[in-house]
């Protein structure tokens, strides 16, 4: 599969999990107001049964938002997987050079974080500048995240 495929197909899942919690959100708002109307109608919108309907209700939807998210995470993992053993998408040649763990299986945020943990563990933070900066894998590898890393030691410095 080619990067573009694969962003094409990384793209439809994200738009239809997108959908799938749209769709989740208005019947949510949908069964917030019917168990609004309903109380005002039977005069108990004081009451603490409509608190345990509004609360039922937000712990059923945030648990369909969370079943939403972790399908695409599957999804995607198994996405991304199949193209790694398919050999497309395959990370830069010096990713086994790289002073920390590159893997490519993980989320943006955890391979920001195991990066950032490892220049913030040096002890110059100069230093730790210097290196960050002259680091052309870190740049690929985080993607957006690297400019965020880029500030902090930037600040810290």
């Amino acid at each position: 599969m080619t990067a573009e495929e694969l962003e094409e197909a990384v793209n439809k899942l994200i738009a239809a999990a997108n959908a799938d919690s749209e769709t989740a959100k208005k019947e949510y708002e949908e069964d917030v107001l019917r168990a609004k109307y309903s109380a005002l109608e039977n005069r108990i919108v004081r009451s603490d049964i409509l608190s345990g309907q509004l609360a039922a209700l937000e712990e059923e939807y945030e648990a369909l938002v969370r079943k939403i998210q972790s399908e695409l995470d599957e999804s995607l993992e198994a996405l991304y997987a199949e193209n790694e053993e398919g050999g497309g998408g395959t990370p830069p040649s010096g990713s086994e050079d790289a002073p920390y763990e590159v893997d490519y299986s993980l989320s943006m945020r955890d391979r920001y974080v195991i990066v950032k943990n490892y220049y913030l563990g040096l002890p110059d933070k100069a230093q730790a500048l210097a290196a960050f900066q002259a680091d052309t894998l870190a740049q690929d590898y985080l993607g957006d995240y690297y400019d965020y890393l880029l500030q902090l030691l930037l600040m810290i410095q």
